[in-house]
């Protein structure tokens, strides 16, 4: 049996406007779906921004800088109602004449021992017995995350010159 043309272009034109409405359809559902996972705005997570401050006194934190300059350590001496310190250690460095943000980032668990204070983070690489420092061009910047043993969490910052 042969179908005309008229009907086998109509047919044609069907089949492509169906494909056209399930393509967008589909479309138009996973960007509902997407929208949809991202409801939570950022502002409705708990960023360290939004935690109590205390001050590096509050806490007896003592930065000590090595004497060559490319180390430091801190210690903290009012630290009996304190569980788990995380901490951030930020600073520029000159990398080919450019400047680069670098980081340092530990724990410090206050634990049965009552040790508070962390070893020399260095500001470079070591490795193998060897290190290469950075070529630091800013203010040390730490930043503490102090979790009490109440379980209530706030944040210090203290800010070094070399």
């Amino acid at each position: 049996m042969l179908i005309p043309v008229k009907q086998l272009k109509n047919k044609k034109i069907i089949a492509a406007v169906a494909v056209f409405l399930i393509v967008a359809l589909a479309g138009g559902a996973f960007l509902w779906m997407r929208q949809g996972s991202r409801s939570e705005s950022p502002s409705d997570e708990i960023t360290e921004s939004d935690l109590p401050t205390l001050t590096p006194e509050d806490i007896g934190m003592e930065v000590t800088v090595r004497q060559d300059k490319k180390a430091l350590m801190f210690e903290l001496t009012k630290a009996s109602d304190i569980e788990l310190v995380e901490y951030t250690i930020e600073y520029e460095k000159e990398v080919e004449g450019e400047t680069a943000n670098e980081g340092i980032f530990g724990v410090m668990e206050i634990g049965k021992d009552g040790k508070t204070d962390t070893d020399y983070r260095e500001f470079g690489t070591c490795s193998a017995g060897r290190c290469r420092y950075d070529n630091v061009t800013s203010d040390i910047t730490i930043n503490l995350k102090v979790t009490k043993k109440d379980g209530k969490e706030y944040q210090v910052q203290e800010i070094v010159k070399l």
